[in-house]
């Protein structure tokens, strides 16, 4: 009985999902048409009134369409951001899409890449940091994949670094690293599947990231025009094997007023240096700040 019950629900499920997607195909098909009679308005309406995730990337595409159509530019630059933040590899097909919105999405996707980027690299180092090693490969794959999306859009078809820009390509080359260091430390023993006897396989390096001792950031005394407004930015450290900091700079700029005395103050920081099999080293570190309205 259970069995046959089972059996009913998941042929329903399969059916209300059919019905979803073919829904979501004919609506998009209905705003299609809509666009292409030059009803703006009731295409967007009716993108507006849908409430399913089915074909989403679709109806915002359109929804960009219309509102440049309807000389909305700023609602749909705003539209084109929220689409490059959860689609980061997308680009628009070339074929469905006019020269100046293939243009806005390039514009727009090369002011958000590299924050997006910074902030991808944090996450997988804190997750490499915290020994999660299977997340932080993936999230540093992701990130590869993302910068190299990036650089294919000059339409040659494949990455080019010499075109990418430098912090770009720093944080690839860090995350090739990572990754390639991930494989190393999951991959089986030389001569396991041979059948002859295993060679002794060459240990892993252990490498360890670099521990704050002192690192305080300076007080934001924000001006009255800056006070309601939250700033961002990344700093990135040198840090010799003694501990010590011997270099400062602002990968991502946070505030005029700010960022002298942050690169300042990261001349007095100490930290207990990188560690290489034990043996301390010099690294570089990247640190995110992030100044909140008063």
């Amino acid at each position: 009985m259970n069995r046959c019950w089972s059996t009913v629900v998941a042929a329903a499920c399969a059916t209300l999902m059919g019905s979803s997607l073919a829904h979501a195909q004919d609506s998009l098909q209905q705003v299609k048409a809509l666009y292409a009679s030059a009803a703006y308005e009731d295409a967007l309406s009716m993108v507006g009134r849908l409430q399913t995730s089915e074909r989403k990337l679709e109806f915002q595409q359109y929804r960009v369409y219309c509102l440049v159509a309807l000389g909305r530019t700023a609602e749909a630059e705003d539209v084109i951001a929220t689409v490059v933040v959860e689609n980061p590899t997308f680009v628009p097909d070339a074929g469905e899409t006019s020269p100046r919105i293939q243009g806005m999405f390039q514009r727009i996707r090369s002011g958000l890449v590299p924050e997006m980027a910074q902030r991808l690299y944090l996450e997988a180092r804190a997750a490499w940091n915290r020994k999660d090693t299977a997340a932080a490969a993936a999230q540093f794959a992701s990130l590869v994949q993302l910068i190299d999306s990036t650089r294919s859009s000059d339409g040659e078809g494949e990455s080019n670094p010499e075109k990418a820009e430098p912090m770009l390509a720093e944080l690839r080359l860090l995350a090739s690293g990572f990754l390639d260091l991930s494989h190393a430390l999951s991959a089986p023993p030389a001569g396991a599947d041979t059948g002859a006897p295993a060679l002794a396989a060459k240990a892993p390096v252990a490498v360890t990231s670099p521990v704050p001792l002192k690192q305080d950031l300076p007080v934001w005394v924000p001006t009255d025009q800056a006070s309601r407004r939250e700033f961002r930015g990344v700093l990135r450290v040198f840090i010799s094997d003694a501990g010590l900091v011997t270099g400062a700079e602002l990968s991502s700029p946070i505030h005029p007023a700010y960022d002298r005395q942050l690169l300042l103050a990261a001349k007095t920081w100490t930290y207990q240096p990188a560690l290489k099999d034990g043996v301390p080293m010099s690294s570089e570190k990247l640190i995110e700040v992030v100044l909140k309205p008063r």
